[in-house]
């Protein structure tokens, strides 16, 4: 079918497959390429982009990197975060008009990162996002290996959850103070608290339902909410109310 006959998810799934395609002569044996947000979740429209991994034994040279994308049809990159010495590199183009973002990295580098989380319990990092597009990816190469490490993201830690629990409550929100300071014109102060307070809470149900969580670029806050069994009714609603009062 024509592009325009897709769905947003299927359009940029063949895009992304296209990427993936084009990586393939870097690291045929042992590519591992995947996409993951919105679009595994079901969720993506016109305004979605592309979320993909692409993981060597070794890194190449960031220029055949490059030459890759360009080859599958994208533009130049115009952001960039990371290195490939330090093990990941995370760059974000347009290609047919749709921004993608490819998180590159080396097998080594991408174990180390998950064991941050499931062996050394880190209750809040990135690397909780990490996990998360990893447990829900869809592989383009290297099923196997990815399905492996599913297969490891899907045992959440009973540990990590305690240690997310512990860590959120570790500071409590001093709602008295909050109460002074709205008479001594900052707003902005009482606002960061509040927001400070509803991310704390997040972490701590998180923790209790065995979910993985950082609030870094949180975003569909409804979604995961509903999500959390053990958790107060309507919480995103009442977060979001108490953030309009």
């Amino acid at each position: 079918p024509s592009a325009t006959a897709l769905s947003p998810g299927e359009r940029r799934r063949v895009l992304a497959r296209r990427l993936a395609d084009a990586h393939r002569a870097l690291d045929a044996g042992e590519l591992l390429a995947y996409i993951s947000g919105s679009v595994v979740d079901g969720l993506a429209d016109d305004l979605s982009d592309i979320d993909m991994g692409v993981v060597f034994a070794r890194l190449p040279a960031e220029a055949d990197l490059a030459a890759a994308c360009a080859h599958a049809g994208a533009s130049p990159w115009y952001w960039r975060s990371g290195a490939l010495e330090e093990g990941g590199l995370v760059v974000a183009f347009q290609i047919d008009g749709i921004e993608a973002q490819i998180g590159y990295s080396d097998l080594a580098t991408l174990h180390t990162q998950i064991d941050a989380v499931l062996v050394e319990h880190q209750p809040e990092t990135p690397l909780h996002k990490l996990a998360e597009g990893v447990l829900k990816a869809e592989p383009f190469a290297g099923a196997a290996e990815l399905a492996a490490l599913q297969a490891r993201l899907a045992a959440f830690p009973p540990d990590l959850g305690r240690a997310m629990v512990s860590h959120f409550l570790a500071t409590p929100t001093p709602w008295r103070a909050v109460t002074q300071l709205l008479e001594r014109d900052a707003a902005l102060w009482c606002r960061e608290l509040q927001v400070d307070a509803c991310y704390r809470l997040l972490g701590v149900l998180a923790g209790l339902n065995g979910r993985y969580y950082t609030r870094f670029q949180l975003k569909r806050m409804h979604r995961f909410a509903a999500a959390l069994d053990k958790a107060p009714a309507d919480l995103a609603g009442r977060i979001e109310a108490m953030l309009r009062a």
